[in-house]
């Protein structure tokens, strides 16, 4: 077990890395922490559809790797739940476009619970009866969502921006492509993906050191080999976008307005990339966000309410900027949106707007780690960029207010896509 300490932080992080090639690590926090977040990831997500293995080259189904989450809490003695609530502990999973991970928070029983997650994922349990049933119940999840216009404007906005990258598609898949998943497909993707060497364990907050230590020790010697995790191949996707505007007619209340930025993803290494995403994060906000002056000027006219949101996702080959309004002028603030992150953002900010939020940012960031389950997410997805969660304050450090200009002239009218849903 090779212990580091992180003194600036107050944090010390215990890492085991197993013979099977699983990797554990531990933050442990003491009094008055009292409970303890558990979360093991894989590395199958919904971008995963197609992959090299060594002899050919497979492809699944879209939403494959949320059907797969699902179906890993199916054990022959019945549903994982069960044990888990007999246990006391709170569990869950959740599937992303990179990773799928299975979580649970506990204040007692760790360790019963570990061992259950582990059974749990060590347990493929695929039949074509209880397939076809998982098939009905994630149809109706889908037709849920599909009932959220802000989830089917998203949805839409994917397909104007983009041709064949798999980020079109909804991670859970479609009513179509779900119908097929086979037991043979959930099979193949887990000998590949699910295997041991491919997981990463975090554990944050309460724990027992020596506990955990004899727990995957023994673990191990069930699992003693490695396995290769395959390569994942992903299609070229261009640079032009599917459709430029459009304008639908729904049954809501009141217009709403999608902008999509589609941004072109370059080669970088893991710590400009993170560089990268934190500096178009600072510059949304000092813009846009809250806080912003642009933001209650917007507000004061109407011209946006409370629903207003940004969200940005930077993937595999795949990077943009969605922006969300309701109004009863989607066709003027469209004009003023646009207008502003293509031309008038430059004169707008100011480096000195800059430096007040970067400090801003800074401490919202480090007093998110105050939560355990903030703490552990951000643990794993930095950990998979190849850094430490620990080392992003010091990249956050890094960016200059030359940065943030930067990636503006990267936002260019011709990659822009607008979708408006009017009121019927």
């Amino acid at each position: 077990m090779i212990k580091k300490t992180f003194e600036r932080f107050n944090e010390t992080v215990y890492e085991l890395k197993l013979k099977n090639g699983m990797k554990v690590h531990i933050l442990p926090k003491d009094d008055p922490y009292f409970t303890t977040y558990v979360e093991v990831s894989v590395p199958f997500g919904a971008l995963d559809l197609k992959y090299q293995t060594e002899v050919d080259i497979k492809e699944t189904p879209f939403g494959t790797a949320h059907f797969l989450e699902h179906k890993i809490f199916a054990m022959p003695e019945g549903d994982a739940f069960l044990e888990f609530s007999k246990l006391g502990v709170d569990a869950n999973a959740m599937t992303s476009y990179n990773q799928t991970s299975y979580l649970f928070v506990a204040t007692q029983n760790v360790i019963p619970a570990l061992d259950h997650l582990f059974k749990m994922m060590d347990t493929p349990y695929f039949t074509t009866e209880n397939v076809d049933q998982e098939k009905n119940i994630i149809a109706e999840e889908l037709k849920m969502y599909l009932d959220d216009p802000n989830v089917v404007m998203q949805n839409k906005m994917m397909e104007m921006m983009y041709h064949v990258h798999p980020l079109k598609y909804d991670i859970g898949g479609t009513l179509e492509s779900i119908m097929d998943v086979t037991p043979e497909v959930l099979s193949d993707v887990y000998q590949r993906f699910y295997h041991p060497s491919n997981r990463l364990v975090t554990i944050a907050g309460k724990v027992d050191l020596k506990a955990l230590k004899s727990f995957f020790s023994i673990y191990d010697q069930t699992f003693p080999n490695k396995d290769k995790k395959p390569k994942t191949i992903l299609p070229k996707e261009p640079k032009r976008l599917v459709e430029k505007y459009v304008v639908e007619t729904k049954d809501v209340g009141i217009d709403k307005l999608m902008i999509g930025i589609k941004l072109m993803p370059s080669k970088k290494s893991n710590r400009d990339q993170i560089k990268k995403e934190m500096a178009i994060s600072m510059l949304l906000n000092i813009l846009l966000g809250p806080s912003s002056k642009i933001y209650a000027e917007l507000l004061e006219k109407k011209l946006v309410n409370q629903s207003f949101y940004i969200n940005t996702t930077f993937e595999k080959q795949a990077e943009n900027i969605l922006l969300f309004a309701e109004s009863k002028k989607v066709h003027k603030l469209k004009k003023i949106l646009i207008d502003l992150m293509t031309v008038d953002a430059l004169n707008l900010m100011t480096e000195e707007a800059f430096d007040r939020y970067k400090k801003v940012y800074l401490g919202q960031f480090i007093f998110a780690l105050n939560n355990l389950e903030t703490k552990a997410y951000l643990y794993g997805k930095y950990y998979h960029m190849g850094s430490s969660l620990f080392d992003v304050v010091d990249i956050l450090k890094e960016i200059k207010y030359e940065d943030l200009t930067l990636e503006l002239t990267n936002i260019q009218k011709k990659y822009i896509s607008v979708l408006i849903h009017k009121k019927a």
